[in-house]
């Protein structure tokens, strides 16, 4: 469901997806692709990105990808994940609007960090350990915003990586909003921030 350098085509339950293969030697550049195969060029506008790291539940990571969808925001996921990305489950919750969603693959956190690296974006944690409040840090275009798994978040590699950890301050004894909404209110936060919201369309009815 997804874009891999080097790919090849399958359809799984009336989703096109997309097999990971090999992946092009650093340096290349290759279009990115939205679900439906419209090629979409990474370079038309810097804005902040959503990576989810090995997700656990197709609901969640559904959900993230309507998000992302509807706001315009490219998507990394980073696997392995805890189910079959080709799982019919991601259209229960992200329905017809994964068809509009650009989305990449990568086979493991070393093969993203060798992207990032490349594409020269902050990755920004979202964690719910000491952390600056999440509308208090100052976002930038190439901002990477990485949500972690829903059963056991990211392990310290993944903290010592990253450039700025943020949090959502929330009442004492509550553990952790659900993974889609902390997604969706640090999105919007950085997306106001750097105005790429998406313009709205006066044509429109």
């Amino acid at each position: 469901m997804a874009l891999w350098h080097g790919q090849a085509r399958l359809s799984i339950a009336g989703l096109e997806l997309f097999q990971p293969v090999a992946q092009n030697a650093a340096g290349s550049h290759t279009p990115e692709h939205s679900l439906d195969d419209r090629a979409r060029c990474p370079d038309d506008g810097r804005m902040p990105r959503l990576a989810i790291y090995q997700p656990d539940i197709p609901q969640n990571t559904g959900t993230m990808l309507r998000l992302s969808a509807c706001l315009g925001v490219p998507v990394e996921i980073i696997e392995p994940a805890a189910f079959d990305v080709s799982d019919r489950n991601l259209r229960r919750s992200g329905m017809d609007y994964l068809n509009h969603v650009t989305v990449t693959r990568h086979m493991s956190w070393r093969a993203f960090e060798a992207w990032r690296q490349e594409a020269e974006g902050r990755l920004i944690l979202t964690t719910t350990k000491g952390a600056i409040p999440y509308a208090d840090f100052v976002y930038r275009p190439d901002d990477i915003i990485l949500v972690g798994r829903e059963s056991v978040g990211v392990p310290e590699e993944v903290h010592q990586t990253a450039d700025a950890r943020v949090i959502i301050p929330m009442q004492p004894g509550m553990r952790s909003l659900n993974v889609a909404v902390t997604a969706a209110m640090i999105l919007g936060e950085a997306l106001r921030q750097t105005n790429t919201f998406p313009k709205p369309d006066p044509t429109s009815p």
